[in-house]
């Protein structure tokens, strides 16, 4: 699951992809909203049952300029969702809603259509617009979703909207500099891992569920395999016992494994937890998205894993080759 798969509007399934996260993963993480607030960087997720009734309420206005660059795509090729919204357009409709236009933005080559939209009346669809232009590395878009961010003038709800594609996305309303966003949405959109085989781990210190204090530092001279999760996630939880299964008949003298949950929810954390009798380092990052490990191993899709060998050097993004490399020490 990516988080920016825009899937549960439509309920459909779509390839992992940072620019789906962009559409709606984002709810997987809400949480009630605050009555009032000066800014987005202020005010709490939405619920995804409320985000999901606004995204299809929320009507959108398409000029013609931005109606061209959406049908210059080949609809032969296209999903079945950018066609439907071609199909409005070329029947004359000036509009259309925020969750058909959604999935329009979330496909591969759609700067032209986003460069159209990043300047739109609507703050929260030139926020979306300016994100998918982020992606592809524009600064001037990241200082337009900085300033949504902080832009106190905004109707409530249009606040609440962008805090909860924040959210989605992994943007840390609080403490990110425009800059600071670019950097993030760059590295999330990577198609290959951030880290790559051979590369030095980036450090991390963390504390588990049960008070445990971890560091990369002290596990040196071990596989260390950190396994990122959610419990939104349907194949997370579908290869858990699988994955548990192949982590749990290795020694733990010689493989240390952290379990990394993305939940905010912390009793459907523990609950998941004690359901599958995870007998690993399990951790909770209330973050997210956003979360200094998710952030720092550059994970863009979950599940995800990360093993690190006994040099503390990147190995695999499989635990299948944990094995080998308890096989041949000098793989270690």
């Amino acid at each position: 699951m990516s988080p920016f798969d825009h899937a549960r509007i439509q309920s459909f399934t779509q390839e992992n992809t940072i620019l789906r996260l962009v559409t709606v993963v984002l709810f997987a993480f809400a949480a009630p909203t605050f009555p009032i607030a000066d800014s987005a960087a202020n005010v709490a997720p939405m619920p995804l049952d409320k985000f999901t009734q606004l995204a299809e309420k929320r009507i959108v206005t398409i000029n013609e300029a931005t109606k061209n660059a959406i049908l210059a795509i080949d609809v032969d090729t296209a999903s079945k969702e950018v066609a439907y919204v071609a199909k409005l357009l070329r029947d004359g409709a000036e509009a259309v809603s925020l969750a058909e236009i959604a999935p329009v933005l979330a496909g591969d080559g759609v700067q032209a259509i986003a460069s159209k939209m990043a300047s739109h009346d609507d703050p929260v669809i030139r926020f979306y617009a300016n994100l998918v232009l982020a992606c592809s590395g524009d600064f001037d878009s990241a200082i337009a979703i900085h300033r949504l961010i902080h832009d106190e003038s905004l109707e409530l709800t249009d606040k609440q909207m962008i805090r909860t594609w924040c959210d989605g996305v992994g943007i840390r309303v609080a403490d990110d500099s425009a800059k600071k966003i670019l950097e993030h949405l760059i590295a999330a959109s990577r198609k290959e891992p951030k880290c790559k085989k051979g590369d030095t781990s980036p450090e991390f210190a963390i504390t588990t569920a049960t008070g445990r204090a971890i560091s990369l530092i002290n596990l040196r001279g071990k596989i260390v395999v950190l396994h990122f999760w959610a419990t939104s996630c349907g194949p997370c939880l579908g290869q858990m016992p699988t994955h548990i299964a192949v982590l749990a008949k290795h020694e733990q003298k010689d493989v240390d494994v952290v379990f990394v949950s993305l939940d905010d929810d912390a009793k459907k954390f523990e609950s998941t937890v004690e359901r599958f009798k995870m007998p690993f380092n399990n951790v909770r990052d209330e973050r997210g998205w956003g979360g200094e490990l998710t952030r720092a191993f550059g994970v863009n899709s979950l599940p995800f894993d990360v093993v690190i060998d006994a040099e503390v050097k990147i190995a695999s993004n499989s635990i299948d080759d944990i094995t080998e490399m308890l096989a041949n020490p000098t793989a270690r």
